[in-house]
């Protein structure tokens, strides 16, 4: 029975533990004038993938993604579009095949995506949660 705890009890750490770090893994970041502070994770998903034109203020939005094979972008996409980065990717392949629309523009490093949502007020991007956000807002994904 002692054992079942332990067991039990090294599992739920482990969990929580993962958990956290993916929770951790990215900040989402938007102009400093823009009025949201939350966003519902189906929402941002819907936003990368260009199916929402315009902040509820009117603002356009504008989306900047990282590198395909960054480690902000492979948790980014895990979190969010609840898909790896690759089959977002591929979206985008058919999308631009089938001339319906072309991917985000993309920001090489955190220092790219800063200075691109610092610029532009109905910017959203996505930083690793070790990047200084000076001059952005941090926006909490629910």
């Amino acid at each position: 029975m002692a054992l079942l705890r332990t067991t039990l009890l090294l599992a739920t750490t482990w969990l929580a533990a993962a958990a956290v770090g993916a929770e951790s893994a990215y900040q989402l970041v938007v102009h400093p004038s823009n009025p949201v502070s939350t966003l519902q994770r189906s929402e941002v998903a819907r936003m990368f993938l260009k199916k929402v034109a315009a902040w509820p203020d009117g603002h356009p939005v504008a989306v900047i993604d990282q590198e395909r094979t960054s480690e902000v972008r492979k948790a980014f996409s895990r979190d969010v579009h609840q898909r790896d980065a690759d089959a977002i990717a591929n979206y985008w392949q058919t999308a631009v095949f089938s001339g319906r629309d072309v991917p985000p523009p993309i920001g090489r490093t955190d220092d790219e995506v800063l200075a691109f949502v610092r610029a532009n007020p109905g910017a959203i991007g996505y930083v690793s949660a070790a990047a200084d956000t000076v001059g952005v807002k941090v926006v909490t994904v629910r």
